[in-house]
């Protein structure tokens, strides 16, 4: 079984286009946590012009003194620090940073070291080798206050690393053009340096995808092979609000199409005064105040984090075939095919807030046309799933040929609209409930959704979501994701999330060999 992040010589790189948004609080802290269970932590401080964490860390050493950055640490393993397991490297200088520039040298860097996992704490910026080593590490993670400008920032990294990911595709084409497609390369790198420059920041993805599309078509396939890429997973730091728990949910949503799914929420760190007083103190936060809020927010995003990596590499990659398809009603409201009116009304309700000229989750990313159109969408969304005689004909029209094929009876009655398929009787549900895989499989299927719509919203691989429901605990991976695959199934089917993790958790633990 793939232990995903820590299976060794992988990369979590974190960085941002904001400073002050976190950076440095969220890096640190999932580096002492993964070290604290045990696992071999190297660090790298490569934040431009200064280190902040060597001090933090208890890396003594004269102020006149070099800071550990020479050749010999890179190629050896870091420094000790006063973490038990943690290593680390600072790459700050000029000299440093050129060490650690381009794919080549920090995948060295991973592959030399013995450690289970290399955290690097790129801090704020947009230049082009913090952009490369973001797009070459294993996990990248930024963070964003609840705030216009931070969420803008958020929005202009993810253009910016598109527009880079997307450039370095073509210049490697270039140096060996596939037949026929010298002049189509040639004219797509002179539509992107076009595009960027007109734009200043680089436009979404989507847009910028399809400017080169429109000198090169035939370059089809490298472009959608990028789009999508990478996976960044953006955490709220500071949250003071119900709003600002909420922020990141729609980021991810407002963002889903014109970023192709780019951009996921990860988590929340609440407004904590132990962060700045664990600073001062010059000690990590998880090992000053370990019982404080913002402590567990960073130990529940590492646990988090852990276990969708893993989810996500046990997947096999699918590469998209072409533009993203306009979202169905049902998508504009994030709803499920089998949502009652009552959970369409709120949904309805809750897609309006977000799409207000003043949401914050809009900051630098709709123009006033763009979201006057997108409104009219909910608004027309809204109107057809509540009228049943429009919404059963609009619900077979977007329905795939395949579904079709295994309900032929569903077909059949397209024309009455008269006839309901029986759903699954909702099982009672208390405060006292334990939760078992039968039980999460009765929920599932009394709400009319499929497993394979689990997989896609949760992003848990199908073979580890038939193993939770089976309860075959010997096919799901550690303590550690499993926990991280119950929390995500429990949030998806709206349950009480720490009851079913306590009592399945229970059960699995039970099932384990002594």
């Amino acid at each position: 079984m793939t232990e995903g992040l820590l299976s060794g010589g992988r990369v979590v790189a974190v960085g941002g286009a904001k400073g002050g948004s976190g950076h440095s609080t969220l890096s640190l802290g999932l580096a002492v946590f993964i070290a604290q269970l045990g696992k071999k932590v190297l660090f790298v401080d490569a934040q431009p012009r200064h280190t902040t964490h060597g001090a933090t860390l208890g890396v003594s050493r004269n102020p006149r003194q070099q800071p550990p950055w020479a050749p010999s640490a890179l190629q050896l393993r870091g420094v000790e620090t006063s973490v038990p397991n943690l290593r680390l490297v600072e790459a700050s200088r000029e000299e440093g940073l050129s060490m650690l520039r381009g794919t080549r040298k920090l995948r060295d860097l991973a592959a030399r070291t013995p450690a289970d996992l290399v955290v690097v704490d790129l801090g704020s910026g947009l230049s082009s080798r913090s952009l490369d080593m973001m797009l070459d590490a294993d996990a990248l993670l930024t963070t964003a206050t609840p705030e216009p400008d931070a969420v803008e920032a958020v929005y202009r990294l993810v253009r910016n690393l598109y527009a880079r990911r997307l450039g370095r595709h073509l210049r490697a084409l270039s140096l060996d053009p596939p037949r026929g497609l010298a002049e189509p390369l040639d004219l797509a790198r002179r539509r992107l340096s076009a595009v960027c420059a007109r734009w200043g920041c680089p436009p979404t993805p989507l847009e910028l995808a399809s400017a080169v599309l429109d000198a090169a078509p035939a370059l089809a396939d490298a472009v959608w092979s990028d789009f999508g890429q990478p996976k960044l997973r953006v955490v709220v730091n500071a949250s003071r609000m119900r709003a600002d728990l909420e922020l990141g949910d729609a980021m991810a949503r407002v963002t889903h199409r014109p970023f192709g799914g780019t951009l996921e929420y990860l988590g929340n760190i609440e407004y904590d005064d132990a962060v700045f007083l664990a600073a001062r103190r010059r000690r990590p936060l998880l090992i000053d105040v370990p019982s404080s809020k913002a402590a567990r927010n960073i130990e529940r995003l590492a646990r988090r984090l852990l276990a969708l990596e893993a989810g996500r590499l046990a997947q096999s990659a699918a590469t998209p075939a072409g533009p993203p398809q306009a979202p169905t009603h049902y998508e504009v409201l994030a709803v499920d095919r089998g949502a009652s009116d009552e959970e369409i009304r709120r949904a309805y309700r809750k897609t309006r807030e977000i799409y207000t000229a003043d949401a914050v989750a809009l900051s630098g990313l709709l123009t006033d046309e763009d979201l006057s159109s997108m409104v009219a969408r909910i608004e027309e969304a809204r109107d057809v799933l509540l009228d049943p005689a429009r919404r059963r004909p609009y619900e077979l029209s977007v329905t795939p040929e395949s579904e079709r094929a295994r309900a032929p009876e569903v077909a059949a009655d397209a024309a009455s609209a008269e006839l309901e398929l029986p759903a699954a009787a909702m099982p009672e549900l208390t405060a006292e409930t334990e939760y078992t895989g039968a039980l999460l499989r009765a929920i599932r299927e009394a709400r009319g959704v499929r497993l394979d719509e689990v997989a896609s919203r949760t992003k848990i691989a199908l073979g580890f979501l038939k193993a939770l429901e089976d309860e075959e605990f010997t096919t799901l991976p550690q303590a550690v994701y499993a926990r991280g695959f119950v929390t995500e199934v429990a949030k998806f089917l709206k349950l009480d999330v720490e009851q079913v993790v306590r009592t399945y958790m229970h059960r699995y633990r039970r099932a384990q060999p002594s």
